[in-house]
């Protein structure tokens, strides 16, 4: 089931772990915004993303490590890594350039992959954060 334009509810519920993750109608509705106001625009501007992490439930979550109050189990953030742009050039673009409003944007790098995590700006949480993610602590982006 395409969600938008370029992204179905598959690539954005895809999970290796093999455990059950399928979002509830508030999740489904979290992901639509995530989908338009933040993937969408990267597409566009940037070309096809592969977007490797965006929805997960509470036990994808726990089983991939990721933080108790994670975005993901709220389908309110998504990993990304452009396929035919730079990374670093994206990630540029998104943080300075790219007029989109979002909570966080991670430049992140971890046993030898990188992404870029994008979340949806949050309602009394600091937004529109430029972090650095090296594998064991995060950095402001500067």
């Amino acid at each position: 089931m395409q969600i938008t334009e370029n992204f179905s509810l598959e690539e954005l519920t895809r999970t290796s772990t093999g455990l059950p993750n399928r979002p509830g109608k508030t999740e489904l509705d979290k992901l639509l915004l995530t989908a338009t106001y933040l993937l969408e625009p990267v597409r566009k501007k940037w070309g096809t993303i592969k977007v490797t992490s965006a929805f997960r439930s509470e036990a994808v979550n726990a089983r991939v490590g990721g933080s108790s109050t994670s975005q993901h189990a709220k389908g309110e953030a998504a990993d990304i890594v452009p396929i035919d742009a730079d990374l670093d050039e994206v990630f540029g673009w998104i943080v300075k350039d790219g007029g989109i409003c979002f909570g966080q944007a991670i430049r992140e790098k971890k046993g030898g992959s990188d992404w870029i995590h994008l979340s949806l700006p949050r309602i009394n949480g600091p937004n529109q954060q430029r972090l650095v993610f090296d594998g064991k602590g995060y950095s402001p982006y500067v």
